[in-house]
């Protein structure tokens, strides 16, 4: 969900490329949380998520390019050719993996993430941007979760709280257009 909302605030923006990565289809419950309306037809035709907001945002945009796979051990190494790096996942073993390698190469990248929990009968929420620069990236390890342990978060259980993840993006870009002195 994060994701797709900063897609869609980076494709307004005159960026040289932008790559998107992930391995899901693109379902009903993904576009509960994601900008647009897609019709039925175009739920039915359970394409990649990548694919899918790649016909959407090529109108806006003209180097948006689709990697239908997640990241993992044999296609990491492609983002060391990226300038700048979102993360929007929510799986803490190759989330770790990625941190490290963008901290090692130097690569700037920003952390996305949600939590909502219950009390008492209500939603509670967080959402949580963390940014690493080549200079600044001591403050990871107390910020960014790589734990897999989602029995305590009712995001995992595809509650739909599509404004926590455009508010979570919208911040991520904000922070990046300042670091990047957009």
């Amino acid at each position: 969900g994060t994701g797709s909302y900063i897609l869609d605030l980076v494709a307004k923006t005159p960026v040289a490329e932008i790559h998107l990565f992930d391995g899901d289809d693109f379902l009903q419950h993904n576009a509960f949380r994601a900008p647009g309306a897609p019709t039925k037809e175009e739920l039915n035709e359970s394409k990649k998520k990548t694919n899918y907001f790649h016909d959407i945002y090529k109108n806006m945009h003209k180097n948006i390019i689709s990697h239908g796979e997640y990241v993992d051990e044999e296609n990491i190494n492609n983002l060391l050719t990226m300038d700048f790096v979102f993360i929007c996942i929510d799986t803490g073993a190759i989330k770790k993996e990625i941190v490290s390698l963008l901290v090692e190469k130097n690569i700037p990248f920003i952390d996305t993430g949600i939590g909502v929990n219950v009390a008492e009968s209500s939603l509670i929420g967080t959402v949580r941007v963390t940014l690493s620069t080549p200079s600044k990236s001591d403050h990871l390890k107390n910020r960014i979760s790589f734990n897999n342990n989602e029995e305590d978060d009712e995001y995992s259980t595809n509650i739909q709280i599509a404004e926590l993840n455009a508010l979570n993006a919208s911040l991520a870009v904000i922070k990046w257009k300042k670091y990047i002195g957009f």
